[in-house]
C-alpha cells in the first residue's frame, strides 16, 4: 500500500500542472454598443498562436450561445495602428529575490525595447505599496533607468498596484491603454479590495495581461479573473526563465488587436454573454465576456432633473473643506504629539482590530456591511498605526462601553459630517453649519469624559462596602484571594466587574497587587489607590490587614461625607457659573436662526470683532474664576 502512494505522488511530481489561462485565449473587450444592434468587439490574439503570420483570422462570435452574423472585421494591416500605453507593473516583494527579479528586470527591458515609435510605457513597482518609478513616456532611455536598481523587500500589495495603474490609464484615457502585471504571490497587504481594483480597471478601459511565477504563495485564479474581465489574459510561467519570451510575445499581442463587428440578437436579457472564436488554418482561440445588453441601454431614458442649485453645491463643497482642513489639522497636531507604536505594542489590541462581528454580509463585496467594514478596517489601521487606538482603548476601557476603538473613531466621524451636513441643508449658513460640527466634535469626547468620572464615582461610593467585605472574608479566615472572589460575586458594577478582572488576571500568573495596580491605573481613584498601597505594604511587612482596611474604609466615608457637605454649600455658584458660561452662546445660536442680518453688523465690523474677542475673554475669566471659588479641597 505504501509504495503504491508513493507512486501516485511521484506521479503527480511529474505530471505538469496546466497554466490556468492557456496561450490560446483571446482577450475581448467591448468597443462601441452606442448603434444597436450592431456591437464591435476589440479582440487581441495570442501571440506565437494566431498572431505570427500575415494572414487574418476567421471569426465566429456567440451571443448567449447562439450564432451571430459577424457584419465587419478591422484588421491591424488596414489603417495606421493607433499608439498605445503600456503599464509595467513589476511585483518586487521579498519573494522575488534572486534570479526572479534579475529576469524580470531583462523581460521589461525587452518589452520595452519592442514598442513602437509613438507607444509609451509607465512603470510601477510594488512591494508594501505601489510606487511609479516612471509616468507614461516614450523616452526609452528614461524608462530603462526606472529599470535600474531594483530591490526585493517587503509584502505583496498587488490591489495597490493595480488600482494606481488604473489611475494612470484613466488619466490618459484618450488612447488606448494596457497593464502587464508580473507578480509571484498572492496578496497580503493592500488597503484596496479585489472588487475595487477591478472597478477601477474596468472604468479605466485598460485590459491586464497578468503573469503569475509560480511560488509558494502562487495565486493565479484571481489574477485569471482579473485578466478575463478586462480584455486581456492570464499567463502561467513555470520560472523566471520564462519571462524574457512571455513578454516578447505581449509586445506583439498588444498590437495584434482586430475589431469585429457583429449584429446582436437582442434577447430579452440585461446581458449578453459573448463568446469570440478566432481560426487561422487549423489553429483556433477562444475567449468572451459578458457586456451589457445595447437593446436596453439604448431605451434606457428618463425624465431629465434639474440640477442642484450652484449655490447650494458651492455651500456643501465649502463645508466638507472646511471640515476636512479641521479634521487633517488636528490629526496632524495629534500625529506630532504621539510617538510611532511597534507592532509588538499593536497585537495587544489584536482584537480591537478585528473584523468578527460584522456579519456575513460584510464578506459580500458592494454591500453597506461590507462598505461599512472597510471604513472601519482602514479607520483601525491608521489609529493602530499611530498608537491612537491605545488611548482609545483605555478612555473606553474606563468608561465601561463594550465597543472598538475603530468603531467609536467611525461613529464619531460619521456624526461630525452628518451633523455639519445637515446643518447646511436645513439653515443654509455656514456659520451654523461650523458650530455645529465642533459641537459634533466636543459633545461625544464630553459625553465620553461624563461616563468615566460617574463610572469612576459610582466605584468610589462602593469602595468602603467593598473594602467592609474584604475585612469580613479575612476575619473569617478566608484568604485575601477568596475575599476578592467574594467581592467578584457579591457586589454590584462596576466593583464587581473590576474586581472579576482582578481575580481572572491573577489565576493567569499575574501578582495580585500588580493585578490591583492595573484597576487603580483604569479606575484613576485616589482613595482606592491609597487602599491598594496599605493591601501592598501590609502583604509585605505583616499585620492585621483585616483592622486596616476597616480603618481605611471608615476613613472614606467621613470624606464622603464632607464632600457631599461641601457639594450642596457650592452647588449654586456652579450652576451659576455653567449658566452664565453657555447663555451667550446659546442667544447668538437663536438670533442667528430668527434674525440673521441683526448679527450681520457685528460680524463684518472691525469694531464688533474686537468686542467679540474682548467678550470671549471675559468669558473666560469668569469661567476660570467660578471655578476655583467654587472649588475646594478635601
Amino acid at each position: 500500500m505504501r509504495r503504491l502512494i508513493a507512486l501516485f505522488v511521484a506521479v503527480l511530481m511529474v505530471v505538469p500542472v496546466p497554466a490556468l489561462a492557456a496561450d490560446g485565449t483571446l482577450g475581448v473587450r467591448v468597443e462601441d454598443i452606442t448603434e444597436p444592434p450592431g456591437v464591435t468587439l476589440s479582440v487581441t490574439l495570442p501571440g506565437g498562436v494566431l498572431g505570427a503570420g500575415p494572414d487574418t483570422p476567421s471569426f465566429r462570435v456567440q451571443e448567449n450561445g447562439v450564432d451571430a452574423d459577424v457584419t465587419d472585421v478591422r484588421s491591424p494591416a488596414d489603417a495606421a495602428r493607433e499608439p498605445v500605453d503600456v503599464v509595467l507593473v513589476i511585483d518586487t516583494s521579498g519573494s522575488m529575490k534572486g534570479a526572479a527579479l534579475k529576469d524580470a528586470t531583462v523581460a521589461g527591458r525587452a518589452f520595452i525595447d519592442a514598442m513602437r515609435p509613438g507607444d509609451r510605457t509607465a512603470v510601477v513597482t510594488f512591494a508594501f505599496e505601489p510606487n511609479v518609478r516612471q509616468g507614461f513616456t516614450d523616452d526609452r532611455e528614461a524608462l530603462l533607468s526606472a529599470l535600474d536598481g531594483l530591490k526585493p523587500s517587503g509584502e505583496t500589495a498587488v490591489h495597490d498596484a493595480l488600482v494606481r495603474a488604473a489611475a494612470l490609464a484613466t488619466d490618459n484615457s484618450e488612447r488606448q491603454s494596457s497593464v502587464v502585471l508580473l507578480s509571484d504571490g498572492g496578496d497580503t497587504v493592500s488597503v484596496a479590495s479585489f472588487q475595487t481594483a477591478l472597478e477601477r480597471l474596468k472604468a479605466s478601459g485598460a485590459a491586464v495581461y497578468a503573469v503569475t511565477l509560480r511560488s509558494k504563495e502562487w495565486d493565479p485564479r484571481a489574477l485569471s479573473s482579473l485578466a478575463a474581465e478586462t480584455g486581456g489574459r492570464a499567463v502561467a510561467a513555470a520560472d523566471s526563465g520564462e519571462l524574457l519570451s512571455i513578454y516578447e510575445a505581449l509586445s506583439q499581442e498588444i498590437g495584434l488587436q482586430y475589431l469585429v463587428t457583429y449584429k446582436s440578437l437582442s434577447p430579452n436579457t440585461k446581458d449578453l454573454e459573448v463568446e469570440v472564436t478566432a481560426s487561422l488554418g487549423d489553429k483556433t482561440a477562444t475567449g468572451g465576456l459578458t457586456i451589457p445588453n445595447p437593446l436596453y441601454a439604448a431605451a434606457a431614458t428618463g425624465p431629465v432633473l434639474d440640477p442642484p442649485s450652484p449655490n447650494l453645491l458651492l455651500g456643501i463643497l465649502a463645508v466638507v473643506l472646511v471640515f476636512s482642513s479641521a479634521m487633517l489639522l488636528a490629526w496632524g497636531v495629534f500625529l506630532l504629539l504621539q510617538r510611532r507604536s511597534l507592532g509588538l505594542e499593536r497585537l495587544e489590541f489584536y482584537d480591537q482590530l478585528g473584523t468578527e462581528g460584522d456579519g456575513a454580509d460584510a464578506d459580500v463585496p458592494g454591500t453597506p456591511a461590507a462598505l461599512q467594514a472597510k471604513m472601519r478596517g482602514a479607520v483601525g489601521y491608521v489609529a493602530g498605526r499611530w498608537g491612537f487606538t491605545r488611548m482609545m482603548h483605555e478612555r473606553l476601557e474606563r468608561a465601561g462601553l463594550p465597543i472598538r476603538p475603530a468603531e467609536y473613531i467611525y461613529l464619531h466621524l460619521v456624526l461630525v459630517f452628518a451633523s455639519g451636513l445637515f446643518a447646511m441643508l436645513v439653515t443654509r449658513s455656514l456659520a451654523i453649519t461650523i458650530i455645529v460640527a465642533l459641537v459634533a466634535v466636543v459633545v461625544p469626547l464630553l459625553l465620553l469624559q461624563n461616563r468615566i468620572e460617574k463610572r469612576r464615582a459610582a466605584f468610589e461610593e462602593q469602595l468602603p462596602e467593598v473594602l467592609n467585605l474584604l475585612a469580613g472574608s479575612l476575619r473569617a479566615g478566608w484568604g485575601f484571594l477568596q475575599a476578592v472572589g467574594l467581592v467578584a460575586e457579591q457586589m454590584a458594577q462596576p466593583a464587581s466587574g473590576e474586581f472579576g478582572r482582578a481575580q481572572t488576571e491573577t489565576r493567569l500568573g499575574l501578582p495580585i497587587e500588580r493585578a490591583l495596580e492595573h484597576m487603580v491605573d483604569r479606575i484613576r481613584s485616589e482613595d482606592f489607590a491609597w487602599a491598594v498601597s496599605a493591601i501592598a505594604i501590609q502583604r509585605e511587612v505583616g499585620g492585621n490587614l483585616a483592622e486596616v482596611l476597616d480603618i481605611v474604609a471608615a476613613t472614606m466615608r467621613e470624606r464622603a461625607e464632607l464632600k457631599r457637605h461641601v457639594s450642596s454649600l457650592t452647588a449654586e455658584g456652579r450652576l451659576s457659573g455653567g449658566i452664565l458660561l453657555f447663555l451667550p452662546f446659546v442667544e447668538l445660536a437663536a438670533i442667528l436662526l430668527v434674525n440673521p442680518t441683526y448679527m450681520s453688523g457685528m460680524l463684518t465690523a472691525v469694531f464688533g470683532w474686537v468686542l467679540a474677542i474682548g467678550g470671549g475673554v471675559l468669558l473666560l475669566v469668569g469661567a476660570v474664576w467660578l471655578n476655583r471659588v467654587t472649588k475646594v479641597e478635601i
